[in-house]
């Protein structure tokens, strides 16, 4: 076997030789192959976004990877073979995951477009995007370790990670051999930890189970919100629907709430939730869109929230309201958000 990389390659009939490039040219050359096919990390989608370099506190992110349910990978690139290297791939990327979710949100969707990329606030579905803005400020970032070489050292870290994290965050290590002949690339992809991170998710999204409307109704402490619940979802049915979006939205149990799209259209000026002593409370959504964040379209129904549309919004007891102001408000937000 060949110790440039275990590749030979011969035309037809032609003798099996070396290719004439078996190694990248630097870590920069591994980071650009990496970015323009990120599905190649386990766990991520075909039609995933990538940028290089994206700036943190800690320093640039070879490359950062967002999939269009708002999932984050860090990605962290090591040709050398060293153990002293394959170690610091480790610290690496536990450094630049803690400083994206450090930094926030904003900070990272800022760096996101800077970096070339396209704007995530337009470019995902707005739940998505308040996946993404969720999995920064609750640290729930992928890694991957992109190295030389996967060897018995990397299995056992990919393990050892994948054991001492939360199960909704997946550790996995990615080995790309590279060659080149002529104007013919190969790429030979290797990786491990994929189903050791995919069975972790599968823990987690039990664990995490979405809002059904009876589980919902169910959770509620009283009579009265049960029925004040029902009325509303009524309301929403009685609309014509003209957009092309669920009505309702179901976000994750406990804290997840109901989000009320009307006319199925895209943004929801208001979401349910159960608060902690079993009551339903409303809460304005006039920050979790970012493309209409603070919108004037939201200031009737922040008023009738008694809450200011420029400020930050909180949960309101729905059973002191005035349900008919509330409904009236939140058609008209709806259809001037949606402009």
């Amino acid at each position: 076997m060949s110790d440039r990389g275990g590749v030979l390659v011969r035309r037809d009939g032609g003798d099996w030789s070396e290719p004439e490039v078996a190694a990248y040219e630097n870590e920069a050359h591994l980071q650009q192959l990496i970015a323009g096919d990120p599905h190649r990390v386990p766990g991520v989608d075909r039609d995933a976004l990538a940028v290089v370099e994206l700036p943190t506190a800690a320093g640039p992110i070879d490359v950062s990877i967002v999939g269009r349910d708002g999932s984050i990978t860090v990605v962290e690139c090591k040709l050398a073979s060293s153990r002293e290297r394959r170690r610091m791939v480790i610290g690496q990327v536990i450094d630049y995951a803690a400083a994206v979710w450090e930094d926030g949100p904003d900070a990272f969707v800022a760096a996101w477009h800077g970096r070339g990329g396209p704007d995530l606030r337009e470019e995902l579905e707005p739940e998505a995007l308040d996946r993404l803005r969720r999995n920064v400020a609750e640290a729930r970032i992928d890694l991957c370790l992109t190295v030389d070489r996967i060897d018995g050292e990397v299995r056992r870290l990919v393990e050892y990670l994948n054991r001492v994290t939360r199960d909704d965050v997946g550790v996995t290590a990615l080995e790309l051999a590279y060659a080149r002949h002529g104007d013919v690339e190969i790429l030979v992809p290797s990786t491990y930890g994929g189903e050791i991170a995919a069975a972790k998710v599968r823990r987690s999204e039990r664990s995490a189970e979405r809002w059904t409307w009876e589980s919902f109704l169910a959770a509620l402490r009283r009579d009265e919100d049960r029925a004040l619940a029902e009325e509303l979802r009524g309301r929403l049915e009685r609309l014509e629907v003209r957009g092309p979006h669920e009505t309702l939205w179901f976000g994750a149990k406990p804290r997840g709430g109901i989000y009320f799209h009307l006319h199925g259209l895209r943004y929801a000026p208001f979401q349910l939730w159960v608060n902690g002593a079993g009551d339903l409370v409303a809460f304005g959504n006039w920050t979790r869109y970012p493309q209409v964040a603070n919108h004037a379209g939201f200031a009737r129904l922040a008023r009738s929230l008694d809450q200011d549309h420029e400020g930050p919004p909180r949960s309101v007891r729905l059973a002191d309201r005035d349900l008919d102001e509330l409904w009236d408000a939140a058609v008209e937000c709806a259809e001037a958000i949606n402009e």
